[in-house]
């Protein structure tokens, strides 16, 4: 018989999730000194945490990728944990829109010692993606970027990602208000509900995904397994 939670949040305490941090997120030093110094570099403090960087590491090891697409760079965070991941010869593209940010995550990389593995590209998604085509199909579709893109990206990687290759997005939860269909036309997140939503359903397409799964880290993570 499961033990009933004694809290609203059920067992997923502060000092709990601390303790499995330390004990199997555990980051490189240089990964660390990354994700510290993201707000004093001018960039807005929104990466990935250690447990997720963990999560896309396992993941792309899980699927044994060598070839990975991330949109949405930012500081380089989330593209080192996975080109952690890379054997040799691998290598991960990943995009970033704004040009500050992407120099800044050159040099992340290259404090990682990962330079060889990743290559940053600067430019919106949908005029980045079609020109990495070439160098496909690709293993791992990473989506952590602007939230009205999200419907756009995801049928880009339908289109990019093998069979047994995994798409990714994150804050699949859009910030709490996924499943609210009342959200005034002025709020912040109402122009991301139908692309969330619409990826989401891609995803959950048994005739594109052979399995999919919301996995409930703090902003929730939707992966799904291409057929």
């Amino acid at each position: 018989m499961a033990h009933q939670a004694t809290t609203e949040s059920g067992y997923r305490t502060k000092p709990l999730l601390d303790f499995v941090t330390r004990t199997m997120a555990r980051e490189r030093a240089a990964l660390r000194e990354i994700r510290e110094t993201t707000e004093a570099k001018g960039l807005p403090a929104i990466s990935v945490g250690p447990d997720e960087g963990r999560l896309l590491h396992f993941l792309a090891s899980a699927c044994g990728a060598r070839r990975i697409v991330e949109v949405g760079t930012l500081a380089g965070y989330s593209a080192c944990w996975m080109a952690d991941a890379l054997p040799k010869g691998g290598m991960l593209h990943t995009i970033e829109y704004e040009p500050k940010h992407a120099k800044v995550a050159k040099e992340n990389i290259a404090l990682a010692g990962l330079t060889e593995k990743v290559t940053v590209h600067t430019g919106p998604g949908m005029t980045v993606l079609p020109t990495l085509e070439r160098h496909g199909p690709f293993d791992l579709a990473f989506i952590d970027a602007d939230k009205t893109g999200y419907g756009d990206y995801a049928r880009w990687a339908v289109k990019n990602v093998r069979s047994g290759g995994f798409v990714i997005c994150d804050n699949a939860y859009l910030f709490g208000n996924l499943h609210r269909d009342d959200l005034p036309a002025g709020h912040e997140d109402a122009p991301k509900l139908a692309p969330m939503r619409a990826a989401l359903s891609l995803l959950a397409d048994e005739a594109l995904f052979s399995s999919c799964a919301m996995i409930p880290t703090g902003e929730g993570m939707a992966v799904a397994v291409r057929r």
